[in-house]
């Protein structure tokens, strides 16, 4: 028994001392690392996908004025910033003159005077389109509701911009602004004035929200 012990341990010896052994574990150990790394490539491709890098505004901002042809806006608050994706695509669509689905991942900047479509990822300016001009029927009553709250002191001759929230893009800017919009509902209306931001709960005549504007 003893001299099969030490037979067996000496073919051990011996098949470790091989070269082509040695090669086979080098080879396992490639291998290995090799679809682990894959394994975390992978992993991490798929978080960059469901989870999005977050954009610093400041920083998208400050890329968008660097191009010449958006120099005039630089220091200027777009009243509104929506990236463009499969969920909303549709709904944007029927708002907006020109939109294909070749824009999807860019993000339309809204400002006063028209929006732009931004590249934000390869720093392109695509093109600048047009809102669908609508014309909705304010009630008779909503400036004279508005006007009467203190938030607006100041602001009563001043005609702003903007419209009621649907759904999408209510979504869209609690994600991106969640402070700004975090008590927003479907319905309200988005008022941009020179200076400040209102949110205003018709129904209810609230002020929502109102936000100084630099």
């Amino acid at each position: 028994m003893a001299r099969n012990r030490q037979d067996s341990q000496g073919q051990y010896r011996h098949l470790l001392e091989r070269p082509a052994f040695r090669y086979f574990i080098v080879f396992s150990i490639i291998a290995t690392l090799a679809i682990s790394a894959f394994s975390l490539y992978g992993v991490y491709q798929l978080k960059k996908t469901l989870v999005p890098e977050k954009i610093d505004t400041n920083d998208f901002l400050e890329k968008l004025t660097s191009h010449e042809e958006m120099k005039p806006y630089i220091g200027i608050s777009p009243l509104n910033i929506v990236q463009i994706n499969s969920n909303n695509f549709a709904g944007l669509q029927s708002q907006i003159s020109g939109l294909d689905i070749s824009y999807i991942g860019s993000f339309i900047v809204q400002y006063k005077e028209g929006i732009v479509v931004y590249d934000y990822e390869n720093d392109i300016v695509k093109g600048t389109l047009a809102f669908e001009q609508q014309s909705p029927q304010l009630p008779a009553d909503f400036f004279q509701k508005l006007n009467k709250h203190p938030e607006l002191q100041g602001l009563q001759n001043e005609q702003p911009v903007g419209g009621q929230l649907d759904e999408a893009s209510l979504a869209t800017l609690k994600q991106q602004f969640p402070d700004v919009y975090a008590n927003a509902k479907v319905g309200d209306f988005l008022l941009r004035y020179k200076s400040k931001l209102v949110i205003y709960d018709y129904i209810s005549d609230r002020i929502v929200n109102a936000v100084n504007l630099q």
